[in-house]
């Protein structure tokens, strides 16, 4: 039945049917390049050739449905997906074929006469069995099994490694910043300060026009609200850290205009070197990240009323400021407030689910613990730059994971042990999935499995007859990983058998 965008769905068969269609879609773009043995897909663009790419989660963002219905639900499971790849930064697709998988058996079960509010309840039972099962054999992960993860998730050796290695040295509450650069190859760079990706704003104000960039050493800080865009609003600010003695100082805010020009002119008459920096985000964002800098700093962010030298200068024992890039090192802060900040944000973490928001949490997280890893990833478009960017993300928050929560046996070997539920046959599937890509009989593998302890299974990449231990061969999973895949698939699947209408945006194309 074909469904217009203006149509409202209130027969709960046809819903339930299109709910069907659309993880199938779904669910055949995430398996064709799930694993070491998969293939990749092919992503076509209005203009320009088109992208091969294995990064699961780049794939199914773009799929499009032309039922708008279909593309609805198709965005809700794309939705679920990103949740687990936001928290704890890998397994994506496995959350794709789970769900599929569980909402067929939740389907047959329904078609059996069972009503969807018990069908919904008996997956809330399955997750149960499956996390106590997950927790019965996790391990603490050592250096070693930090790279192995590491590699799984970023699918190159060479990428695994030099993440591992990052993590260990900045630590699991270490900051790690991950930006593009219009280059080539992947680089990494270990600060301890306080970073972001915002730059001078005039080659006219910075110190070093040799190298283009500005260093300054024990020098002060304006951190501004405000916005300058006048030389009446700049100027009393300015006046008064001359007067105060300042030679050099750091304004983190907005200064465009004629009040950019002032400073160009105090500069000119040799008065003050005042280098401006734009402040990343907007809005509320913004605010949060100015209140960050002020307590790294022992600054009082300056909303444009009575400014004092006293109360809103912060100071630093060097900040360094490129064409794209600030890094303040030392700052005069107060331990006990970012202490106590860095708290908060971590309680924070535990319960926010946007996507968007956990990450803007981490970000803040990682300038506010000090020791940070920069990781610059560069490609030959824009497009590759971030699927290499996603799937560095994804190493990284699983080498994280499993700093913070253990390691589990790999290759969907976990889940396809998981017993004494109505849904053990979709469990298996992300092992089967896997196998099945690699052009071997996953039946036969899976049996194989039987009276083997946990911790044995298979490495695809070096296949063998008998199960063989994964600690050694490195086919490992972080335990947060797969937790998450399967509270995230569990809670997909609730939702949509129990879905009875929907009500489809009446301007979408």
């Amino acid at each position: 039945m074909t469904i217009k965008a203006t149509d409202v769905i209130t027969d709960r068969d046809i819903l339930q049917e299109k709910i069907a269609n659309a993880s199938d879609q779904v669910y055949a773009v995430a398996k064709a390049a799930y694993g070491p043995k998969a293939g990749n897909v092919i992503i076509g663009f209005k203009s320009g050739a088109p992208l091969l790419s294995r990064d699961g989660v780049t794939n199914i963002k773009r799929l499009r449905l032309p039922d708008p219905v279909e593309d609805d639900i198709a965005k809700v499971i794309v939705s679920a997906s990103e949740k687990n790849n936001q928290k704890v930064g890998d397994g994506t697709t496995a959350v794709v074929i789970l769900s599929h998988h569980l909402l067929k058996a939740a389907r047959k079960l329904e078609s059996k006469g069972v009503n969807p509010m018990a069908v919904a309840e008996k997956l809330r039972e399955a997750e149960t069995v499956a996390l106590e099962y997950i927790n019965s054999i996790k391990l603490k992960s050592t250096d070693e099994h930090l790279q192995k993860v590491a590699t799984v998730s970023a699918g190159d050796p060479e990428l695994g490694a030099m993440i591992a290695d990052i993590l260990q040295e900045v630590g699991v509450d270490g900051g790690v910043v991950i930006e593009q650069y219009e280059g080539l190859g992947v680089h990494n760079e270990i600060v301890d300060g306080f970073y972001f990706n915002r730059g001078y704003k005039d080659t006219a104000l910075i110190n070093d026009q040799s190298s283009n960039q500005s260093l300054h050493t024990d020098v002060a800080i304006l951190i501004s609200n405000k916005v300058f865009n006048t030389e009446v609003e700049l100027a009393p600010v300015i006046n008064d850290v001359v007067r105060a003695g300042y030679k050099e100082l750091i304004i983190i805010g907005e200064v465009n205009n004629a009040a950019l020009e002032t400073l160009i002119m105090t500069r000119a008459k040799g008065l003050l070197l005042a280098v401006p920096v734009d402040p990343p985000y907007t809005v509320g964002g913004r605010t949060l990240f100015l209140d960050d800098v002020a307590i790294k700093t022992g600054a009082k962010v300056y909303d444009g009323v009575n400014f004092s030298i006293e109360e809103h200068l912060g100071f630093a024992k060097e900040v360094l400021v490129t064409e794209h890039s600030t890094t303040i090192i030392d700052g005069d802060s107060e331990k006990e407030l970012v202490t106590e900040r860095i708290k908060g944000l971590k309680d924070q973490l535990k319960d926010e689910e946007h996507p968007q928001s956990i990450q803007f949490i981490k970000d803040r997280l990682a300038r506010l613990t000090g020791k940070m890893a920069i990781i610059r990833v560069g490609g030959a478009i824009e497009f590759e730059r971030e699927e290499v960017k996603l799937r560095v993300q994804d190493a990284v928050c699983a080498v994280q994971s499993a700093m913070k929560d253990g390691i589990l046996p790999g290759g969907g070997s976990t889940l396809a042990r998981v017993k004494g539920t109505e849904f053990d046959e979709a469990f298996t599937q992300p092992f089967k999935a896997l196998f099945d890509n690699a052009g071997l009989n996953p039946e036969s593998y899976l049996a194989r499995l039987d009276g083997v302890d946990a911790w044995f299974g298979f490495n695809l990449r070096n296949i063998t007859d008998k199960p063989v231990g994964m600690l050694q061969e490195g086919v490992i999973d972080p335990s947060l990983v797969i937790s998450e895949v399967v509270t995230n698939a569990v809670a997909l699947v609730r939702g949509l058998i129990t879905a009875s209408a929907a009500l489809p945006d009446p301007d979408k194309e």
